[in-house]
């Protein structure tokens, strides 16, 4: 395993501190938009790229944080292996450090899991200098409490990740979309929810513009064989997968304010609010600038889930869904105990944190 000489960044972080000068974490700057307003001196990680250590027999993979994902893509394309919970690179500078403090999730999350469920550790430089491994590089870790998944989707405010451990896995011998013509985006999430009890190989689905996309990933003979029981048109490359995960799709149109909305699966669509663009099988709904936010969220506090600014909002104010007191407190006291002068991406998540 090659070690990497992380003290140029810890002479930056002794700087910040001595000045009380707030550090903005970035990665390959594709996330800018994402969050609250970026306050502080720009820390880039993007001279920290390549392979520490990869282990195809054992599925597991170590990175630098400032590694793109597409370079890493290709790597374990190489052993015909991937990533499982497809990470959303919507421009080819999109980072494996970004992806986590981001903890984004493609396509397959309901069906594969999401980026904690890949995550087997994590090096990470703290607020206060410590230079710290979570976690471990072998996939039946399970000593100690699990910091690396706090450090899923923490916008940088406990730490900047050094490296990360990858558990990958084989990439599928067959994969097909199948299209079907569904007009009303309820029916499509009735047919999701419908499909997800039954034995198929789906890894996606999708539903805009009154198509549902429906992806079957494994053997040729099993896809064939749920294909011809689901029906549809067989699209061997739909490009619909790629299009979310870029953000290269329609929908995502620059300078729009859009609103994603986390529901149960089955939950109905709210009254008089339609969705433009469903994924992950209903359980994520994106919304554009057109919908009632005061509405939405009323709907949504009757029937669960919760909603963030994804772009195009003030991000002077709050963009993710108020947490419950309790949670607040806990992600305060961890970011007492890894960032005690609060100087790595201040209110990036949250006003308070």
């Amino acid at each position: 395993m090659q070690e990497t000489d992380y003290s140029a960044l810890k002479a930056e972080l002794y700087s910040a501190r001595q000045t009380k000068q707030p550090l903005a974490i970035e990665g390959g700057g594709t996330r800018k938009f994402y969050g609250r307003e970026i306050v502080g001196k720009s820390l880039s990680l993007s001279d920290y790229q390549g392979i520490v250590e990869y282990n195809p027999t054992e599925l597991v993979v170590t990175v630098k944080a400032g590694t793109t994902i597409d370079s890493l893509s290709e790597t374990l394309h190489s052993n015909q292996q991937m990533l499982g919970f497809e990470p959303p690179n919507c421009l080819p500078e999109s980072t494996v450090g970004g992806t986590l403090a981001l903890g984004l999730s493609g396509s397959t999350r309901p069906y594969r899991g999401n980026v904690q469920d890949f995550v087997l550790g994590v090096r990470l430089l703290t607020g206060d200098g410590r230079n710290m491994r979570f976690g471990g590089q072998v996939i039946k870790n399970v000593a100690g409490f699990d910091v690396s998944r706090l450090v899923v989707g923490s916008l940088g405010c406990l730490g900047i990740v050094l490296e990360v451990s990858f558990k990958v896995i084989p990439k599928p011998e067959c994969e097909w979309t199948l299209n079907k013509e569904i007009p009303d985006v309820d029916q499509a999430i009735l047919e999701f929810n419908a499909l997800s009890g039954k034995p198929y190989p789906i890894t996606a689905a999708a539903w805009c513009n009154k198509l549902a996309h429906i992806r079957l990933s494994g053997s040729e003979a099993g896809v064939k064989s749920a294909a011809q029981i689901i029906g549809g048109s067989i699209n061997e490359n739909d490009p619909i997968w790629e299009q979310i995960n870029t953000h290269s799709h329609p929908f995502f149109k620059q300078g729009q304010k859009i609103i994603k909305v986390f529901q149960k699966p089955s939950a109905s669509v709210i009254a008089s609010h339609k969705p433009v663009l469903v994924d992950w099988g209903g359980a994520l709904r994106w919304y554009r600038e057109e919908v009632d936010e005061t509405e939405l969220q009323l709907g949504l506090k009757e029937q669960g889930g919760w909603l963030e600014r994804f772009c195009g909002a003030d991000r002077t104010q709050e963009v993710f869904s108020p947490l419950h007191p309790a949670t607040m407190r806990i992600k305060q006291r961890l970011k007492d105990v890894f960032d005690p002068d609060r100087i790595l991406n201040p209110g990036r998540m949250y006003s308070e944190l």
